[in-house]
């Protein structure tokens, strides 16, 4: 029995799932089943996949076209390891993830799943950017009221866990996003601060091609967070947290206005009563502070604003005290 399932979905993605799986292959990490599941592609995918010759590959394809989130579920129920490591088949594994996520996941039982950073390429293998994402597991939780705060393909998660909560097919193309929240309210989540993933973001990527439907999704799941901690919101609120989300705020911020108002909803989200009562208050500044910085909001403007609440409460003070 493997210790590890590596899960790779894949879609008419026969240009790069060989180096995908080379890249898998080349791993130290060696206890490991890999479980290629074909969602009905018309390319050479097959060809490709039964010319690698290691037993450790289980090449299946699904009858008819099923979607992502019934693929991942067909993939979660049929894994044989204690973990699931997840990649996509245009994507490129690096360093010692497998071993790394492994052992870290053997040693933390507290923890249910573990991510790491990850570098963006384009469809010719151009370096775009590099993310750093967070090693912080308290911050993780809260931030993914935010934002997305793994990459997928970078995820290594227990089986037992996975299986009870499963991908949801009501949040299609952020049902990532969703699984890691309700990951996150039964254990604790983190990212190791190592570079385990090449990401290949292009014209064929379904993320790029389902933008309408991704931001969808991710409004009604936004929303869904927002109830949970008692805060009522309209929709101009909702499509400002949404810009968060999306790392759009730094164009709008271009506005000045739109400043006070980004000020005014996070201000907002701070009197939560349920974060109250769950974090400590330098906790919750930090999580705004860090939001402020995603915007591109330098640390001396948190300051600044911080310093017009305190003078704003003195006045109240004083005010009162007449």
């Amino acid at each position: 029995m493997p210790h590890l399932t590596v899960l790779i979905p894949t879609y008419n993605c026969g240009k790069y799932i060989e180096e995908c799986i080379i890249s898998v292959i080349n791993q130290k990490y060696t206890d490991y089943e890999l479980i290629i599941i074909d969602d009905g592609s018309n390319d050479n995918t097959e060809e490709i996949v039964n010319n690698i010759n290691d037993k450790r590959i289980a090449y299946l394809k699904n009858p008819v076209n099923m979607g992502i989130v019934a693929t991942l579920n067909r993939g979660l129920d049929i894994a044989k390891g204690k973990y699931i490591a997840r990649m996509d088949a245009d994507d490129i594994m690096l360093g010692n993830r497998l071993g790394d996520q492994v052992d870290f996941l053997d040693q933390n039982a507290d923890y249910g799943m573990v991510g790491g950073w990850y570098q963006i390429i384009d469809e010719n293998g151009a370096l775009l950017k590099t993310l750093e994402t967070s090693s912080d597991a308290e911050f993780l939780k809260l931030g993914l009221l935010f934002r997305n705060q793994f990459a997928h393909p970078s995820v290594t998660m227990r089986t037992d866990l996975a299986r009870k909560l499963r991908y949801d097919q009501n949040y299609i193309y952020c049902e990532d996003h969703d699984l890691w929240i309700r990951f996150a309210e039964v254990s604790k989540v983190m990212n190791l601060p190592r570079l385990y993933l090449t990401y290949r973001w292009y014209g064929n990527n379904t993320c790029h091609i389902k933008q309408k439907e991704l931001k969808l999704s991710v409004l009604k799941l936004l929303g869904r967070e927002l109830d949970k901690i008692d805060i009522a919101y309209n929709t101009t609120e909702l499509m400002l947290h949404a810009a968060v989300c999306f790392g759009v705020m730094p164009l709008l911020l271009r506005k000045p206005e739109k400043h006070s108002e980004l000020k005014g909803w996070l201000d907002k989200i701070l009197s939560s009563p349920v974060l109250k009562a769950n974090y400590d208050e330098s906790v919750l500044q930090d999580l705004i502070k860090r939001v402020y910085l995603h915007c591109g909001i330098s640390e001396e403007m948190v300051t600044f604003y911080k310093s017009i609440d305190q003078i704003k409460k003195k006045i109240l003070e004083t005010n009162t005290q007449l």
